[in-house]
């Protein structure tokens, strides 16, 4: 580019060369701290723009910086256009809302920056623009205001991309998100350095190996400083998709290498099941089974729409037809211990409340469980802490059909905490759906196994003797 010397590392360039080239519709790039990817995008819009202009298009190309809040443009993306490298080719305006590259004396790119802080904010992504860039559209996690960008606002930026060219790239440059966050699920990124959607070829990803730009010495400080965050340290310095902390996690002492099984857990047969259910906003249930001092929880699903008892017809009972066909047989394979406030009724019929309908449902033992959330919290603390013989965790969880769970249990149950990391209150953060119901409903679940309930006619003995029978085999 005359006038500009600039150098790249491999996969920086690889990005910067196919953006030019147009070869795709979306792009992500991936990668850890330090990588170059900010850098690199605005490498890729100058080559864009020296083509935009060679196909007959005028200049300068204008093209849409979308982040979370300004404040994060202005902490980071001013930053980086001031960095000595660029050599004052890009000029700062409108305190720090738009930023121009300017090359040879000629004007190329004209790039606005803004934050999604509200509709007001959200209704910019309908500009009209040429070049579209998301920068950490997810949650970085490293402090809570921090919330990302959601599909909604990078799907409307994409049907902007009105302004004539030869290309239209929209390009989101992230550290690693969680695996199930949109931008991860939107590409499907798998190993290697490069590819593309399986089922949308116009998506095209990118990896960039860790370190291949930040000195060893410079990533060792921060592995340092993350040593206490392994979140952190996964996404940041290992280059893996991870759990992002929102807040202090309510499950202290869960670990997914220990509690979570490499395979799937089958349900032993004709063995009772016990059941924990939260209901509520998301009626929520987790299946599981006790099998020599091992308690295994079997299937975990909240439910978005609809009642608890559109959630046992749709897709709980369905999965125990198929599991455990022999706990709808026998209602005494049964024992299930739910959130006391279903047993509240409508003020019209005292008889339709949740509790009633789920009995209906799915006949069995059925009892309350604690109310407080000391007592409740005890409950879950005690589990994760509990070992059998050898000193192994005595908590299996499935890995496929408790998922939910593990992702709720690893980082999204949280307590909120504020710009200093301290617990607001001592309480799980509220709305949090649907992390809440499947924290609530594991702690009844867990109730189940450690207490000796009482519910009106019934009395269950839910110790180790009840669900755990394998001495008798």
């Amino acid at each position: 580019m005359s006038d500009l010397r600039l150098s790249w590392t491999p996969t920086i360039q690889r990005v910067i060369a196919d953006v030019v080239a147009g070869a795709a519709r979306e792009t992500a790039v991936f990668g850890t701290r330090g990588d170059g990817k900010t850098q690199g995008v605005l490498g890729a819009m100058l080559g864009h723009a020296l083509q935009h202009q060679a196909a007959g298009y005028p200049l300068p190309v204008p093209w849409m910086g979308v982040t979370d809040t300004f404040a994060s443009h202005k902490l980071k993306t001013v930053r980086s256009v001031e960095d000595p490298m660029w050599q004052s080719c890009w000029q700062v305006q409108d305190s720090g809302h738009q930023v121009v590259a300017v090359v040879g004396g000629k004007p190329l790119v004209r790039l606005d920056l803004f934050g999604i802080e509200d509709q007001g904010a959200m209704n910019r992504v309908r500009m009209e623009t040429c070049g579209v860039w998301f920068e950490e559209p997810a949650p970085t996690g490293t402090e809570e205001s921090s919330s990302g960008v959601n599909e909604e606002a990078w799907v409307t930026a994409l049907t902007s991309q009105r302004v004539p060219s030869y290309a239209h790239p929209a390009l989101m440059t992230l550290n690693y998100p969680h695996e199930d966050h949109w931008t991860w699920q939107r590409f499907l990124p798998s190993s290697g350095l490069w590819g593309v959607h399986p089922d949308e070829p116009t998506r095209r990803w990118y990896r960039v190996p860790p370190g291949e730009r930040a000195g060893a010495a410079q990533r060792a400080e921060w592995a340092r400083a993350l040593a206490n965050r392994p979140d952190l340290l996964r996404r940041l310095i290992e280059g893996q998709p991870g759990s992002i902390l929102l807040g202090l996690a309510v499950a202290e002492g869960f670990r997914e290498d220990l509690h979570v099984s490499p395979t799937r857990i089958e349900p032993i047969a004709g063995e009772p099941l016990l059941v924990g259910v939260d209901f509520g906003h998301t009626p929520t249930v987790i299946i599981g089974q006790v099998w020599h001092g091992e308690r295994r929880v079997l299937y975990a699903a909240a439910c978005a729409h609809g009642g608890i008892k559109q959630h046992l017809e749709n897709e709980v009972l369905p999965w125990v037809a198929t599991h455990a066909p022999w706990a709808l047989r026998q209602p005494g394979k049964v024992v299930g211990c739910y959130d006391p406030a279903g047993e509240t009724g409508e003020q019209s019929d005292i008889e339709r409340d949740p509790v009633s309908t789920m009995e209906a449902c799915w006949p069995g033992l059925w009892y309350p469980g604690p109310v407080t959330w000391d007592t409740r919290r005890h409950t879950l603390l005690g589990a994760l802490q509990q070992t059998k013989a050898a000193g192994q965790v005595s908590l299996r969880i499935d890995p496929v059909d408790a998922r939910e769970l593990v992702q709720a249990l690893s980082s999204r149950w949280y307590y909120p905490t504020d710009r200093h990391g301290k617990i607001r209150r001592d309480l799980p953060k509220k709305p949090n759906h649907p992390w809440e119901d499947l924290g609530d409903a594991f702690i009844y679940w867990l109730w189940g196994l450690t207490t000796t309930p009482t519910a009106p006619s019934i009395r269950v003995d839910a110790h180790w003797s009840l669900f755990d029978r394998s001495h008798e085999r």
